[in-house]
């Protein structure tokens, strides 16, 4: 698993582009402001300690983005077009100066206890501050009980607090025709219940999302591919990756990012 990791892994090093629009543009994405919704919608409460107080002494932050097929980047042009690689361009425009490092332990297919038991080896023995979980539509859509799916996240966050690490939720994705999957809205709101119960923090992945694409900014076949259509996430995934950006940057230096005019 640690060796997946290694060959997604998205190093302080690496290539920082020259800003959100040049990035949208070089993958034939819409303008930056196309994805900018409010801080309410995007923001969540709470305080992000452990990563604030490192990024405050100037070290090295390092950001596991743990989660399923939309945190690996299925559907991706490229691996510089998932979610995880644009949190990292951003989080570097936004943050000058700090050395971050996101790490991609998405895998295709894996369920919240799959995830639970890659912890130690792809979360942990990275040595981050900070993890974006994502979790929830593998077990949503094959029902693997609302109890066990709770207890599972209360286990993981447990796990990762007690290693002094700062966990922040990211909830489940709209699916088209719901119907098909009369279960989902509950897995939806059994993550936030988690959430609420134990204090952590969720990107509100599945609201901003909704709220895209009932307004017209994304199209059906930009949150899903369609069939024979494998590149069209990418605009999704710049989405997420842009507003989680500016709300984490938001937490770890509060002046990092000016408010954006929200397209309509």
């Amino acid at each position: 698993m640690r060796m997946l990791n290694r060959l997604v892994r998205l190093a302080a090093s690496g290539l920082i582009l020259a800003g959100a629009a040049a990035a949208a543009g070089a993958s034939g994405l819409r303008a930056d402001t196309a994805c900018t919704v409010a801080r309410e919608m995007r923001g969540f409460a709470g305080d992000l300690a452990a990563s604030r107080s490192l990024i405050a002494d100037g070290g090295k932050l390092t950001v596991v983005a743990l989660g399923s097929s939309s945190t690996f980047g299925v559907g991706s042009s490229s691996q510089d077009r998932t979610y995880p690689a644009i949190l990292r361009q951003e989080l570097g425009r936004l943050l000058p100066g700090h050395q971050i490092e996101v790490v991609n332990a998405g895998i295709a297919g894996n369920s919240a206890h799959q995830m639970y038991q890659r912890i130690d080896d792809d979360v942990l023995g990275e040595e981050p501050k900070l993890v974006i979980w994502q979790t929830g539509i593998f077990d949503a859509i094959n029902d693997v009980g609302i109890d066990r799916f709770k207890r599972i996240l209360r286990k993981g966050i447990a796990k990762l607090r007690e290693a002094g690490v700062d966990v922040v939720l990211m909830d489940q994705i709209p699916l088209p025709r719901m119907e098909r999957f009369p279960s989902y809205p509950a897995y939806v709101a059994a993550l936030h219940e988690v959430a609420v119960e134990t204090g952590t923090p969720v990107f509100r992945r599945n609201d901003m999302v909704a709220m895209l694409l009932g307004e017209g900014r994304l199209r059906p076949e930009e949150v899903l591919p369609a069939e024979g259509q494998q590149y069209q996430v990418d605009a999704s995934y710049y989405c997420v990756g842009v507003n989680l950006a500016r709300t984490l940057a938001e937490k770890l230096s509060p002046r990092a990012v000016p408010e954006v005019a929200v397209t309509r």
